[in-house]
């Protein structure tokens, strides 16, 4: 098959749509499938291949609530790539971009079977996205599938209510075997000498929840612990980042550490070295740092955020940094306890949300649509 993602960033950015995509496209890559990726052109990326993925990539950013910016004439090269591109399925993954906004508007003459990923609608009940999602109840209509990582989260439901059951397909997030190697030796690497490690791996976006994270591990007042922030700082729309208030607490506190531009396979051996990771966010549709939690053997204490009540059997969620603290200090107190917690997480991820997995289904999905008899 020939097949389409369209998505706001890809490869070389970083960030949990990119890995989705990311994941699916090289898998599907692998099993003969030709995948493009149609993305917003970025200055880190000089390559129009990568592991076999075409890239095509467009000067674009926005979408149709804030404005869509750049030229007109790239407007309509997209869009013709989307009506012209000879492509038998076109995953738009995620609402609110620029990417799935200009594809609602020409989505009736997309000759190719069209997936709807929507990831949450995280401005449904926003005042300024009020006719946005009053208009997107007709564009729904036009997808032969939507996509959604949970039967319990809001995207679900609002699909549900206006009578879309009949296109919904439920297929989880996951994490990679990448957890499975050996431990690099983050610790030693990055010089932390505590005997316990704290971990929260995110993008430095206030709605990611590092401040929530670190007035917990303050309240925790545990000498024999570090905790470690990894994530970037976002480009440009520096109000919207927390980044300088991350760095001031690490300046000033020796026992946090706030980490940027680690190669992935570090942060992979922070995953497996952590004791326990510590998630604050609250905007969230199925958070990945979740499931990479599970594959590597890392208990997870989140707020109640997404989809997480999902999983609330193998992982711990909390309400207050002191409800955060008390839960993490008795996990750090009792190796039965992580231990036990850790062993259940990991081998629900090894039975339902392993990407080779995930790629299945929605190869599966893309030839029901393909190959369908009319």
């Amino acid at each position: 098959m020939r097949i389409l993602f369209t998505v706001e960033f890809y490869e070389p950015k970083k960030g949990g749509a990119e890995e989705v995509v990311r994941q699916l496209s090289e898998r599907l890559v692998t099993r003969g499938h030709a995948v493009t990726v149609a993305t917003t052109r970025v200055p880190e990326r000089t390559e129009k291949t990568i592991h076999g993925v075409a890239i095509e990539d467009f000067a674009l950013s926005g979408n149709s609530v804030k404005g869509i910016r750049g030229a007109e004439e790239e407007k309509r090269r997209y869009q013709q790539l989307l009506i012209e591109g000879d492509f038998d399925v076109i995953v738009n993954y995620a609402a609110q971009i620029w990417c799935t906004d200009l594809a609602f508007l020409v989505l009736a003459r997309i000759a190719a079977k069209k997936v709807f990923v929507p990831c949450g609608y995280s401005r449904l009940h926003h005042s300024q996205y009020k006719d946005y999602y009053e208009a997107i109840i007709q564009y729904l209509a036009e997808y032969d599938a939507i996509v959604y990582m949970s039967s319990e989260y809001q995207d679900y439901k609002f699909g549900e209510i206006h009578g879309f059951h009949n296109k919904a397909v439920i297929i989880p997030n996951g994490a990679g075997d990448e957890f499975l190697a050996p431990s690099l030796g983050f610790k030693k690497r990055y010089g932390i000498t505590t005997s316990r490690m704290v971990l929260t791996v995110a993008n430095h976006y206030f709605a990611k929840g590092h401040l929530f994270v670190i007035g917990a591990f303050r309240k925790m007042k545990r000498d024999n612990t570090t905790l470690v922030i990894i994530g970037e700082r976002p480009s440009g729309r520096s109000w919207y980042s927390c980044d300088m208030f991350c760095t001031l607490f690490a300046r000033y506190n020796p026992r946090i550490i706030s980490l940027h531009d680690v190669p992935r396979e570090w942060v992979v051996s922070a995953y497996q070295e952590a004791d326990l990771f510590l998630f604050g966010s609250h905007l969230e549709c199925a958070p990945l740092v979740m499931y990479e939690s599970f594959a590597a053997h890392t208990p997870f204490i989140t707020t109640d955020v997404g989809n997480v009540k999902d999983h609330a059997a193998v992982l711990t969620i909390i309400k207050t940094p002191q409800d955060m603290a008390r839960a993490a200090s008795e996990l750090l107190d009792s190796d039965e306890k992580r231990v036990r917690q850790a062993n259940t997480a990991y081998e629900l991820w090894a039975t339902h949300h392993t990407w080779e997995r995930i790629a299945l289904q929605y190869e599966e999905l893309f030839k029901t649509l393909v190959y369908a008899k009319e």
